[in-house]
């Protein structure tokens, strides 16, 4: 199916006019079927280690998660954070090869104040192979709200293959099954999100 160029184009501009993050994206089975039509052109070799192409901040165009717009900071961070209501306004994933950080960052605004913020999930991750990366999440932050720890004896070995990898693409297909589509915003950020 198609050149990887096509594929890539279609599947992003899908992935913007969709709903965000749920598998109850009417379009979700296309997304899928575009992404899998992509894997099959992956340019990579062992994209897990490739880490001139792999580390940067990277936005989530879309994917089937299954995050609400509306939701708390709570669900954000494994229940480390309290449950206070915000709406999601975008999602990025900063990941740095050299220290092995592998962060979740979302900013939302607060549905009570209204006012703008950052939550961070800070992560570590390794290759497990030249595909899966070893993901382990040990600390939540937000705006107004200190870093406090994950307890990661509750949570189950999370992971995540990169089916796709190119210069400025990539897809991931996570530990739930979940499919994720992310477009490279920055190679090297001046500061990465935790830091902030």
């Amino acid at each position: 199916m198609g050149d990887p160029q096509a594929l890539k184009a279609e599947l992003a501009a899908l992935a913007a006019a969709s709903e965000g993050f749920s598998d109850r994206d009417p379009r979700a089975p296309q997304l899928d079927a575009l992404a899998k039509a992509l894997e099959a052109h992956n340019p990579t070799a062992e994209p897990a280690r490739a880490h001139h192409l792999l580390g940067g901040r990277w936005a989530l165009l879309w994917s089937s998660f299954g995050l609400p717009r509306h939701t708390t900071l709570a669900r954000l961070t494994f229940n480390v954070l309290p449950k206070a209501p915000v709406e999601v306004e975008a999602l990025f994933q900063e990941v740095d090869p050299t220290t092995g950080l592998y962060d979740n960052v979302v900013t939302y605004r607060c549905q009570e104040t209204g006012r703008a913020g950052t939550c961070v999930t800070l992560g570590r991750y390794g290759p497990h192979d030249g595909t899966r990366l070893d993901v382990t999440f040990t600390h939540a932050q937000a705006t107004g709200h200190p870093r406090q720890p994950i307890r990661t004896d509750r949570l189950p070995p999370l992971w995540s293959d990169v089916t796709y990898l190119d210069a400025d693409f990539r897809l991931n297909r996570g530990s739930f099954g979940s499919l994720y589509v992310l477009r490279l915003v920055e190679r090297r950020p001046a500061a990465w999100a935790r830091d902030g």
